[in-house]
């Protein structure tokens, strides 16, 4: 059965109900298999403090195993408070499936962001990165961003971005756009990378699972 496949220590990633440019999804550790049905999990951290998500919903769950990706449908049982840990006790109400995508978390952060925009393929400005912003989120498979700069939904982008100390740059697709004319930055953006090499993907992934290890650790 695919249930004893989920070890303690495996990743899983919960995701609320909504769109897939909208969901919000976040991370968690398995902390112990209590039956075939039934395991406790760490509570998942955003910006820097525990969520607690409703007890009466039901939520699509990642695991991360040995034997490769596997989705539930999981309920809350409970929070628990053990040895300092403060963890949510899970029931696996579905048989579960195999999952063959790739599935990438987002890291909430505040990392420095810079772009130029493409017209018809080609740069519609002077300079190599002319424009900036701020990631608010980035996972494997694109970035969220806040800027001054107004940005054609249509449009794509040359992004630059900095993963310790090094630059990684791709093209992106605009696939959501928001206006807050009152805030410091006017527009938000999620854009989705395109044309990205494996091994710069993989460094980003990699980051996004380090950062998210050590906000964990923080909190034990």
């Amino acid at each position: 059965m695919l249930h004893d496949s989920i070890k303690a220590g495996d990743r899983l990633e919960i995701s609320q109900a909504g769109d897939a440019d909208a969901r919000k999804v976040y991370i968690s550790v398995v902390e112990e298999i209590i039956d075939m049905t039934t395991l406790t999990a760490h509570l998942p951290i955003e910006y820097g403090k525990l969520v607690k998500l409703d007890q009466s919903a039901v939520y699509p769950v990642l695991f991360f195993t040995e034997k490769g990706m596997l989705q539930f449908s999981v309920s809350i049982v409970e929070y628990l408070k053990t040895d300092g840990f403060s963890l949510m006790k899970l029931n696996l109400i579905s048989e579960g499936e195999r999952m063959q995508r790739r599935s990438f978390f987002r890291l909430n952060c505040v990392m420095p962001f810079k772009f130029s925009v493409l017209c018809n393929g080609a740069e519609e400005t002077d300079g190599r990165f002319p424009y900036e912003g701020v990631i608010k989120d980035i996972g494997g498979g694109g970035v969220r961003f806040i800027t001054n700069n107004e940005i054609s939904e249509i449009a794509n982008i040359n992004c630059s971005l900095v993963i310790e100390n090094d630059e990684i740059v791709s093209q992106g697709k605009v696939l959501h756009k928001q206006h807050f004319p009152k805030s410091n930055y006017a527009y938000q953006y999620r854009v989705q990378f395109m044309g990205m090499n494996h091994y710069d993907q993989e460094r980003i992934v990699q980051f996004v699972y380090n950062e998210q290890r050590k906000i964990v650790k923080r909190a034990r």
